[in-house]
């Protein structure tokens, strides 16, 4: 894959989101396995911003935007309204909690995320992952 955005750019980027949505990015204080997880995240959205999928704007607020495609998804910060999405779909479908928060959080239908291709859907969820960690 040929990157469109140099790596110490996405970096600042990445803290700039994280900043705006109030993700805590400090890993001093994790245990190792926590480390792992963060890292392995960290890692995944900072491929899609170098690749450009994921754009930030000037207010931190990402954009998932599969490629070829005429507009993306607008990630807003989560509110108790995007948890309560999570447990509305009780009962081990984890997926459709997911979904539904992800549809609260850019604000739009539910059906956006099942029009993805497999790849873009696991951008848009690794970006939810990210402003739900409990940090």
């Amino acid at each position: 894959m040929k990157f469109k955005i140099a790596k110490d750019v996405a970096e600042v980027e990445f803290i700039r989101m994280c900043d705006a949505f109030r993700v805590d990015h400090d890993t001093s204080e994790l245990t190792e396995e926590e480390r792992t997880e963060w890292d392995d995240l960290r890692d995944s959205v900072l491929r899609d911003l170098r690749a450009g999928t994921l754009i930030v704007a000037e207010d931190g607020k990402p954009t998932y935007t599969p490629p070829g495609a005429p507009k993306g998804v607008t990630f807003h910060p989560p509110t108790g309204a995007t948890i309560i999405a999570l447990e509305t779909y009780a009962g081990g479908k984890n997926i459709a909690n997911l979904i539904a928060a992800m549809a609260d959080m850019t604000r739009t239908d539910r059906g956006e995320f099942s029009k993805m291709s497999a790849p873009d859907f696991h951008g848009c969820t690794r970006v939810a992952r990210l402003f739900l960690a409990a940090r």
